[in-house]
């Protein structure tokens, strides 16, 4: 069964397309609904911070991103017709292979649906963490204008963070370090080289990334959040929203996360829906998401392997 690894930075475009149709054709939760143009400046752009692999066959495809040797995540993707023939398997150990080649400790993947439950069980993954996935009807939403409690004041800053912040938020990124994750896995820290590569990456990828703060007049930030849209498209992802540790119960997550989405559909009127995923454990975040208007989608079952 032949399995080719592809350098995404090198591939034409015709090949990055076939992952992307895999994922569209594998069904309405793998699909990450991007355009033609957004997937290929996906696979192609990866940022610098992590090593990524990828790996094509008749059928299916593979990823493979490595942050650290317990920090790892795969996805594994056939089509429907071409399962249960041993492509899956194969994905699987190519990926396998090259974690051990990079000394990866832990791989985490995840299902959804009871084909990729019964894939991970026969390849000895231990589920952990559940994932829910939501969106929001941006148009339809309520969000009024927020003003946060004490001496705090709300920023937005467009595809980079200005200078002058750039440690106050790499600080204040950090407050994502305690967020809910399997217990095998330590994520690193944010650093600010970790953080400019990931603006080049967005930026080459025609990617706004788009920072809301709550921020004092000292330079501390007490609360972001993160959300990326592609131009020209009619939907968005809030990544990361985090409020520092001393600073939590004002409602600052909320304030960040109303701002940010109002400010969205202010510059951006053609978007129509906002994706997020949180950990199903993380109460506090989904209420917030919930209130504003968020609803969930599918969940996500997490998943564990040794390689």
């Amino acid at each position: 069964m032949r399995v080719d690894e592809v350098d995404a930075r090198t591939a034409p475009d015709e090949i990055l397309l076939a992952f992307h149709r895999i994922e569209q054709a594998c069904g309405p939760e793998f699909d990450p609904g991007w355009t033609d143009s957004e997937a290929i400046a996906f696979y192609r752009f990866q940022p610098a911070t992590h090593t990524s692999c990828f790996w094509l066959a008749d059928g299916g495809f593979a990823r493979l991103h490595v942050h650290s040797p317990t920090a790892t995540f795969t996805h594994v993707r056939v089509l429907p017709a071409h399962r249960r023939q041993g492509l899956g398997s194969a994905l699987l150990e190519r990926v396998l292979e090259r974690c051990r080649e990079l000394g990866v400790i832990a791989l985490h993947g995840e299902h959804a649906t009871d084909d990729g439950a019964g894939f991970a069980a026969r390849h000895g993954a231990r589920d952990s963490n559940r994932v829910v996935t939501s969106k929001l009807d941006l148009r339809g939403a309520h969000l009024p204008e927020l003003s946060p409690p004490g001496d705090w004041r709300l920023a937005t800053w467009l595809r980079r963070v200005p200078d002058e912040h750039l440690d106050a938020f790499v600080v204040a990124r950090r407050g994502m370090d305690d967020a809910p994750a399997p217990d095998d896995m330590d994520y690193p820290s944010m650093t600010a080289e970790k953080l400019r590569a990931s603006e080049a990456s967005l930026e080459q990828r025609d990617r706004e990334m788009r920072v809301t703060v709550a921020l004092r007049d000292t330079g501390e930030i007490g609360a972001f959040t993160e959300l990326r849209i592609s131009r020209g498209s009619i939907s968005a992802f809030t990544d990361d929203t985090a409020t520092v540790a001393a600073h939590r119960g004002q409602g600052l997550a909320r304030a960040v996360k109303v701002e940010s989405l109002r400010r969205l559909r202010e510059d951006h009127p053609e978007v129509e829906v906002v994706t997020t995923s949180n950990d199903e454990g993380n109460a506090a975040m989904r209420h917030i998401n919930e209130s504003v208007g968020f609803r969930p989608v599918v969940t996500w079952t997490m998943t564990t392997v040794t390689p």
